[in-house]
């Protein structure tokens, strides 16, 4: 079992900013989810690949295989990435940074040291939210412990942070100095410190929030998603309808609100499935749809039946990704027929790096004017 600090940082984004959140989360247990166990696979696969343990890589293969069939293509890209970079490589290195945070440490995925720039270099598998370097609170911290530990050696006086999330084809680099990183971690040893008062600060918000234990639970964020949910309510409105400026206000509220309700119901279904009663609810035997008992004795049936293999089977041709993993990532094959299409519009804040995309309402009009300019009465 991993050993984490109270004040880690992959949870920095939250204890930076709400100092009460650190004693609201302990004791609470640690929850995991099958996006969690991959990308501890995907880590542990691109560790073993980096170090050369072909041991550790022959023992993943199968389970990879069977249930994420697409990740030796993604991992590689971090690998090749990793392994392009110049200098001296440290993999999995835990770091200390106990000098500005009491306890404080962390496990960088990779750290690369050339010419005087300390590079930290972290793998983001999930795809659900896309991830950037740029004044990252995590990487900043392995930062600190890095330079902590390598600055007398090295002479390190730039830092560089790089976030890789190969499933989102996506990678994020920003650099500071070492004057600026140590300027930051007396910032970071002061909020260290408040989290220890007796009255720490609650300030509940959507992205130190999304992922804290305890948010199913605190009056304060509870507070917040009522105001927010009630706010303007008050003023002279148009009864019937929503105008565009008041959804624009409900808008980035949503991943608040959805993740505070849904935190709440799981906590009321782990409190009754632990025997405690939540008054007026209970836990019902939900839907579930059918599925077979045993498929090679299913199989046997069919064919007995005289169900030809066209019928008993579905198929689908494998993926860009698995023919990499096949043929390798050069084939023609890839470089014929595999397209990238263009993503499915999202919304995204103003303030979102990406160009805002445009569109023409009249488009796909020309045609039918044109149509309806040539008709003529019968």
């Amino acid at each position: 079992m991993s050993v984490h600090a109270k004040l880690s940082p992959s949870s920095a984004h939250r204890w930076l900013v709400c100092s009460a959140a650190p004693s609201m989360e302990a004791g609470l247990p640690d929850t995991t989810s099958v996006y969690a166990e991959e990308g501890t696979t995907a880590h542990a696969a691109a560790e073993a690949i980096l170090r050369g343990d072909m041991e550790a890589i022959s023992v993943m293969a199968d389970e990879i295989d069977g249930k994420y069939p697409d990740m030796p293509g993604y991992v590689d890209d971090y690998v090749a990435y990793v392994q392009a970079q110049p200098g001296r490589l440290y993999i999995e290195r835990k770091v200390d940074y106990s000098d500005w945070v009491e306890g404080g440490f962390g496990t960088s995925d990779a750290i690369t040291i050339h010419d005087g720039c300390l590079t930290v270099i972290d793998l983001k598998y999930g795809k659900g939210n896309r991830v950037d370097a740029e004044e990252n609170p995590q990487l900043m911290l392995y930062a600190l412990g890095a330079l902590n530990e390598f600055d007398f050696l090295f002479e390190i006086d730039r830092v560089r942070l790089v976030v890789h999330q190969p499933r989102l084809d996506h990678v994020s680099e920003w650099e500071t100095n070492k004057i600026d990183l140590l300027e930051w971690a007396e910032y970071v040893r002061e909020r260290a410190e408040y989290t220890a008062t007796d009255d720490p600060e609650f300030v509940p918000g959507e992205k130190q929030c999304q992922w804290c234990k305890a948010q199913a639970t605190c009056r304060a964020l509870q507070e917040l998603t009522f105001s927010v949910a009630l706010e303007g309510f008050d003023e002279v409105r148009d009864p019937k309808k929503l105008s565009n400026n008041e959804i624009a206000e409900i808008l980035p509220q949503l991943k608040l609100l959805t993740s505070f309700v849904k935190a709440v119901e799981a906590h009321a279904y782990s409190e009754i499935e632990n025997g405690r009663d939540i008054p007026g609810y209970k836990l019902v035997q939900g839907r579930a749809l059918r599925k077979w008992d045993d498929l090679e004795a299913v199989e046997k049936r069919f064919k007995s039946a005289k169900l030809k293999v066209a019928e008993m089977f579905s198929k689908k041709l494998i993926s860009p990704a698995q023919t990499e993993k096949l043929l390798g990532k050069d084939h023609p094959i890839l470089r014929d027929h595999a397209i990238k299409p263009e993503g499915k519009p999202s919304l995204a804040p103003a303030a979102d790096k990406r160009p805002a995309l445009t569109f023409d309402p009249t488009a796909g009009f020309e045609n039918l004017e044109t149509e309806e300019g040539n008709q003529t009465d019968d």
